[in-house]
Protein backbone atom coordinates (compact mmCIF):
# COMPACT_ATOMS: atom_id res chain seq x y z
CA UNK A 1 0.00 0.00 0.00
CA UNK A 2 1.35 3.21 -0.99
CA UNK A 3 2.00 6.18 1.60
CA UNK A 4 -1.27 8.21 0.53
CA UNK A 5 -3.50 5.47 0.69
CA UNK A 6 -2.18 4.50 3.87
CA UNK A 7 -2.90 8.03 5.22
CA UNK A 8 -6.13 8.57 3.43
CA UNK A 9 -7.18 5.03 5.38
CA UNK A 10 -5.75 6.43 8.87
CA UNK A 11 -7.50 9.85 7.83
CA UNK A 12 -11.04 7.57 7.19
CA UNK A 13 -10.67 5.70 10.84
CA UNK A 14 -10.40 8.67 12.70
CA UNK A 15 -13.95 9.32 11.19
CA UNK A 16 -15.04 6.08 11.64
CA UNK A 17 -13.82 6.48 15.72
CA UNK A 18 -15.77 9.86 15.57
CA UNK A 19 -18.95 8.17 14.29
CA UNK A 20 -18.50 5.40 16.60
CA UNK A 21 -18.04 8.07 19.99
CA UNK A 22 -21.57 10.08 18.50
CA UNK A 23 -23.35 6.00 18.65
CA UNK A 24 -23.35 5.97 14.89
CA UNK A 25 -21.86 2.71 13.14
CA UNK A 26 -18.46 3.01 11.69
CA UNK A 27 -19.96 3.65 8.13
CA UNK A 28 -21.56 6.58 8.80
CA UNK A 29 -17.45 7.61 9.32
CA UNK A 30 -16.45 6.07 6.11
CA UNK A 31 -19.21 7.52 4.32
CA UNK A 32 -19.22 11.13 5.44
CA UNK A 33 -14.83 10.91 5.18
CA UNK A 34 -15.02 9.68 1.95
CA UNK A 35 -17.44 12.56 0.86
CA UNK A 36 -15.31 15.27 2.70
CA UNK A 37 -12.56 13.82 0.66
CA UNK A 38 -14.32 13.90 -2.36
CA UNK A 39 -15.49 17.44 -2.12
CA UNK A 40 -18.29 16.86 -5.17
CA UNK A 41 -21.72 15.41 -5.81
CA UNK A 42 -21.32 11.20 -5.31
CA UNK A 43 -24.16 8.85 -6.10
CA UNK A 44 -24.72 5.90 -4.20
CA UNK A 45 -23.00 3.87 -6.51
CA UNK A 46 -19.87 5.78 -6.27
CA UNK A 47 -20.06 6.27 -2.33
CA UNK A 48 -20.13 2.24 -2.16
CA UNK A 49 -17.50 1.75 -4.83
CA UNK A 50 -15.27 4.03 -3.01
CA UNK A 51 -16.00 3.07 0.92
CA UNK A 52 -16.02 -1.08 -0.36
CA UNK A 53 -19.46 -1.00 1.42
CA UNK A 54 -22.77 -2.72 -0.42
CA UNK A 55 -25.28 -0.31 -1.93
CA UNK A 56 -28.10 -0.79 0.57
CA UNK A 57 -25.19 -0.23 3.63
CA UNK A 58 -24.75 2.65 2.04
CA UNK A 59 -28.16 3.84 1.56
CA UNK A 60 -29.18 2.55 5.16
CA UNK A 61 -26.63 5.33 6.14
CA UNK A 62 -27.13 8.17 3.96
CA UNK A 63 -31.04 7.88 5.28
CA UNK A 64 -29.45 8.51 8.45
CA UNK A 65 -27.22 11.25 7.64
CA UNK A 66 -29.52 13.25 5.42
CA UNK A 67 -31.90 14.21 8.39
CA UNK A 68 -28.93 15.36 10.64
CA UNK A 69 -27.54 17.75 8.37
CA UNK A 70 -24.61 16.22 7.50
CA UNK A 71 -25.21 15.73 4.26
CA UNK A 72 -27.28 17.55 1.81
CA UNK A 73 -29.01 15.56 -1.90
CA UNK A 74 -28.71 16.94 -5.33
CA UNK A 75 -31.10 15.80 -8.17
CA UNK A 76 -30.00 17.37 -11.62
CA UNK A 77 -33.00 18.40 -13.83
CA UNK A 78 -34.54 15.14 -15.86
CA UNK A 79 -31.96 12.93 -13.91
CA UNK A 80 -32.72 10.09 -12.05
CA UNK A 81 -29.65 9.74 -10.18
CA UNK A 82 -29.74 11.63 -6.96
CA UNK A 83 -26.24 12.73 -5.68
CA UNK A 84 -24.95 13.14 -1.95
CA UNK A 85 -22.41 16.08 -0.88
CA UNK A 86 -21.48 17.27 1.98
CA UNK A 87 -21.98 20.92 2.32
CA UNK A 88 -20.44 21.94 5.64
CA UNK A 89 -16.45 22.09 7.08
CA UNK A 90 -15.66 19.26 8.84
CA UNK A 91 -14.98 21.76 11.48
CA UNK A 92 -18.68 22.05 11.82
CA UNK A 93 -19.71 18.70 12.12
CA UNK A 94 -17.24 18.38 15.44
CA UNK A 95 -18.64 21.63 16.89
CA UNK A 96 -22.16 20.58 15.82
CA UNK A 97 -21.64 17.67 18.37
CA UNK A 98 -20.14 20.24 21.31
CA UNK A 99 -23.27 22.07 20.31
CA UNK A 100 -25.63 18.84 21.12
CA UNK A 101 -24.20 18.04 23.98
CA UNK A 102 -24.20 21.77 25.48
CA UNK A 103 -27.81 21.69 25.15
CA UNK A 104 -28.35 18.26 26.43
CA UNK A 105 -26.04 19.22 29.46
CA UNK A 106 -28.18 22.34 29.79
CA UNK A 107 -31.34 20.42 29.46
CA UNK A 108 -29.92 18.16 32.19
CA UNK A 109 -28.91 21.14 34.58
CA UNK A 110 -32.50 22.13 34.51
CA UNK A 111 -34.16 18.98 34.84
CA UNK A 112 -31.61 18.17 38.03
CA UNK A 113 -32.79 21.41 39.92
CA UNK A 114 -36.51 20.54 38.97
CA UNK A 115 -35.91 17.12 40.61
CA UNK A 116 -34.07 18.74 43.51
CA UNK A 117 -36.86 21.39 44.22
CA UNK A 118 -39.22 18.82 44.21
CA UNK A 119 -37.33 16.52 46.44
CA UNK A 120 -37.15 19.08 48.97
CA UNK A 121 -40.86 19.73 49.15
CA UNK A 122 -41.43 15.83 49.49
CA UNK A 123 -38.41 15.68 52.33
CA UNK A 124 -40.73 14.80 55.34
CA UNK A 125 -42.10 11.56 53.65
CA UNK A 126 -38.62 9.91 54.24
CA UNK A 127 -35.58 12.39 55.12
CA UNK A 128 -32.86 9.62 54.85
CA UNK A 129 -34.19 9.02 51.65
CA UNK A 130 -34.84 12.41 50.44
CA UNK A 131 -31.27 13.10 51.34
CA UNK A 132 -29.17 10.17 49.85
CA UNK A 133 -31.53 11.63 45.86
CA UNK A 134 -30.30 15.09 46.84
CA UNK A 135 -26.57 13.95 47.51
CA UNK A 136 -27.13 12.01 44.36
CA UNK A 137 -28.49 14.82 42.22
CA UNK A 138 -25.81 16.99 43.47
CA UNK A 139 -23.28 14.57 42.12
CA UNK A 140 -24.46 14.93 39.23
CA UNK A 141 -25.37 18.61 38.44
CA UNK A 142 -22.29 20.07 40.39
CA UNK A 143 -20.33 19.19 37.45
CA UNK A 144 -22.61 20.42 34.72
CA UNK A 145 -21.84 24.11 34.60
CA UNK A 146 -18.12 24.02 34.58
CA UNK A 147 -18.71 21.38 31.62
CA UNK A 148 -21.10 23.32 29.96
CA UNK A 149 -18.24 26.11 30.01
CA UNK A 150 -15.59 23.94 28.76
CA UNK A 151 -17.82 22.45 25.44
CA UNK A 152 -18.96 26.49 24.79
CA UNK A 153 -14.86 27.27 25.13
CA UNK A 154 -14.20 24.72 22.48
CA UNK A 155 -17.06 25.66 20.33
CA UNK A 156 -16.13 29.14 20.32
CA UNK A 157 -12.26 28.70 19.64
CA UNK A 158 -13.52 25.96 16.78
CA UNK A 159 -15.64 28.47 15.12
CA UNK A 160 -12.45 30.79 15.35
CA UNK A 161 -10.35 28.27 13.46
CA UNK A 162 -13.01 27.29 10.89
CA UNK A 163 -13.89 31.13 9.68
Amino acid sequence: MDTLAELERKIISSWEDIAEARGFDRAAGTVICVMFIENRPLSQQEIAEKTGYSIPTVSKTLKLLYPLGSIRKLKKSGGRVIQYYVEMHPLDVLSGTLIKWTLTAKTMAQRMEAIREELEKAQSEDPEKAQKLMDMIRKIAEPIPKMIEIMENAIKEIREISA
